[in-house]
């Protein structure tokens, strides 16, 4: 038997006893504002912050004033994480606390943000020190994640069976609806995916030597040798998108999920763009990596793909989840349970 079958074993109880605390409200903290949390079962990117930013521009739209709180993963000290800074890039006033302790945090942030309305949960499901009124729980579709196995055997956070304790269920990186994972999730938690949603570019952000950023169509890209920069939990999926985009991956260089990039990083970078078109990276990769790059000694085009959520199934229905458990928030009576 593998080692790693009885150290799933014991994760598993050590999952259960710290769940069984929460759900009897131990440590957990009702803010005054309604908290969206979103979240998945499984390490790795499932589409996280591109959700999170959808449910942030919904907000903004109808007149809320949201803040994102995160734990800030990777980010060095007096530095903000990826993610964090790209929250800021993308959308135009946002708040962001980013902490490993979140409550604490917030707590500070709102006694001098009193215009904040709601609060948005970045990798919340398992951070569950915070009451939430609405949770959403995201699944892979490239991903065999409803038949996988608890880490370390596997890439299960929680046992799947926990999906019952999310509100909603979303399948993310996906060109149609299934019925085979939808019947799957009913399985866990007792109700079909209430949305589906792919990750589509709706257009480049181009950037070199002496131009101002510009924006291209997709299809600029078609034909071109591409090199690869991609520190994201699911690489695969994005490499998939080039090729279906009509470019030519020609080498892939390797980075980790969250990695901080240095100078010589960076360097070894720019000595692999020989012979290739361009350079392409995520936004997550281009906020780390502006500061070290010198466009105009460049060798190449860098080009960083503006993503955005397209909700294609359930879209109306995950909105009014959204926005009627924000404008119908009351506070939390004392003693209420926590799930």
């Amino acid at each position: 038997m593998p080692i790693t079958v009885p150290a799933s074993w014991i994760y598993a109880a050590a999952v259960g006893i710290r769940n069984r605390g929460f759900d009897r409200g131990r440590n957990v903290w009702k803010a005054d504002l309604p908290v969206i949390s979103v979240g998945n079962l499984t390490l790795g990117g499932v589409g996280k912050s591109p959700m999170v930013a959808w449910i942030a521009d919904l907000l903004i739209r109808q007149g809320h004033a949201p803040v994102i709180a995160m734990r800030g993963y990777m980010a060095r000290p007096g530095e903000m994480a990826d993610e964090h800074a790209e929250y800021l890039d993308r959308l135009e006033g946002i708040k962001v606390v980013a902490s490993p302790d979140r409550t604490g945090a917030l707590k500070s942030f709102l006694s001098d943000n009193t215009q904040i309305d709601c609060i948005l949960l970045d990798d919340g499901f398992q951070h569950r020190y915070i009451h939430r009124d609405l949770d959403l729980v995201l699944i892979d579709a490239t991903r065999n994640t409803l038949r996988d196995r608890l880490l370390p055997q596997g890439r299960l956070r929680e046992p799947l069976v926990n999906l019952q304790r999310a509100d909603v269920v979303i399948i993310t990186h996906a060109i149609a609806t299934d019925d085979l994972i939808s019947a799957h999730v009913e399985r866990y938690h007792h109700r079909p995916p209430l949305a589906w949603a792919n990750h589509l570019w709706s257009h480049l952000r181009v950037f070199e030597s002496s131009v101002e950023e510009k924006h291209c169509e997709v299809n600029w890209i078609r034909g071109k040798g591409v090199v690869t920069l991609l520190g994201v939990g699911n690489p695969e999926t994005i490499h998939t998108q080039l090729h279906e985009a009509g470019a030519k991956v020609l080498a892939n260089i390797p980075a980790g999920d969250h990695e901080r990039y240095d100078r010589a990083k960076i360097n070894v970078v720019k000595g692999l763009c020989g012979g290739a078109d361009i350079l392409f990276m995520t936004a997550k990769d281009w906020v780390k990596a502006r500061e070290l790059i010198d466009l105009s000694s460049w060798p190449v085009p860098i080009v960083v793909p503006h993503l955005t959520m397209d909700v294609f199934s359930g879209a109306m229905e995950l909105q009014e989840k959204i926005l009627s458990t924000v404008e119908s928030f009351a506070p939390h009576p004392s003693g209420k349970p926590d799930r």
